[in-house]
């Protein structure tokens, strides 16, 4: 995977941004990073057969990944928002699927609601919905950075050293090789604002363009997802999969992903 660094001025700041762009005939696929995660979380799309026509492009937000982040900045889910545009201007995307995973799911929606003209679909991987979606970033909110720093971060590191799951155990190898906790910590407070007050769920549903929930089977007792299966929104549970699907099955995930862009 070749990356490539371009640079965009946000609130009259220089940004570094990380990204990598494959191009393709079929339709672009831009996808969206979650929190603490990184674009490498979709880098195995390079190597898939059913996409290999497809034009996909990531790339890391601010403070994730190999990407800059200024420590006298505090970003949120808006301005993530509007460098997500000015990255799309910068690589030339003009009408694309935006596939969001996690908090990057929540960036895109946002997106779709005020860009809607560039979004021909949105594949949605367990991005956030609802207020019990955040069972990390809530606890956060009651701390300071400096609690954040010494703590809690530490003891998430701790917790997913532990874990059997591969989607966690790449989850903290991303956190020790690239995040800064700043930005993880920024992110937060509109995270959770958005997924408590943002009506986010019949913002969902209400999107008039091709749109696909996926989720994990261990993530089944989500509660809105009968909601959005009653509403006609399209669903797909990936077997033996948590929240990242796309390192517990690949496999299942990707096909869903093939599924959707061919149908759609």
């Amino acid at each position: 995977m070749k990356t490539k660094l371009l640079e965009i001025i946000y609130q009259q700041q220089s940004f570094q941004i990380e990204y990598f762009v494959r191009p393709g005939k079929e339709k672009t696929i831009l996808f969206i990073h979650g929190l603490g995660c990184s674009k490498n979380d979709f880098s195995a799309a390079l190597n898939i057969d059913e996409l290999q026509e497809h034009t996909i492009a990531a790339f890391d937000f601010p403070g994730c990944g190999n990407s800059s982040y200024p420590e006298h900045l505090s970003l949120g889910m808006d301005d993530l928002v509007e460098i997500t545009k000015l990255i799309v201007e910068k690589l030339s995307l003009e009408r694309f699927v935006v596939l969001g995973h996690s908090m990057g799911g929540l960036v895109a929606l946002l997106y779709c609601l005020k860009y809607k003209e560039q979004v021909i679909g949105f594949i949605n991987v367990e991005g956030n919905l609802a207020s019990e979606d955040c069972f990390l970033s809530r606890k956060i909110l009651q701390l300071s950075f400096t609690e954040f720093l010494e703590t809690a971060l530490p003891e998430l590191k701790e917790k997913l050293s532990q874990s059997e799951n591969i989607g966690f155990r790449k989850y903290l190898e991303t956190l020790e090789k690239y995040s800064s906790p700043k930005a993880y910590y920024d992110f937060c407070p509109s995270l959770v604002d958005y997924s408590d007050n943002g009506n986010l769920i019949q913002q969902f549903i209400n999107l008039k363009i091709p749109k696909i929930f996926i989720y994990g089977s261990e993530n089944s007792s989500l509660s809105y997802i009968p909601l959005l299966k009653n509403e006609g929104c399209e669903t797909t549970e990936i077997a033996n999969s948590g929240h990242a699907l796309f390192y517990d099955n690949p496999k299942g995930f990707y096909k869903a992903v093939s599924i959707f862009l061919k149908t759609k």
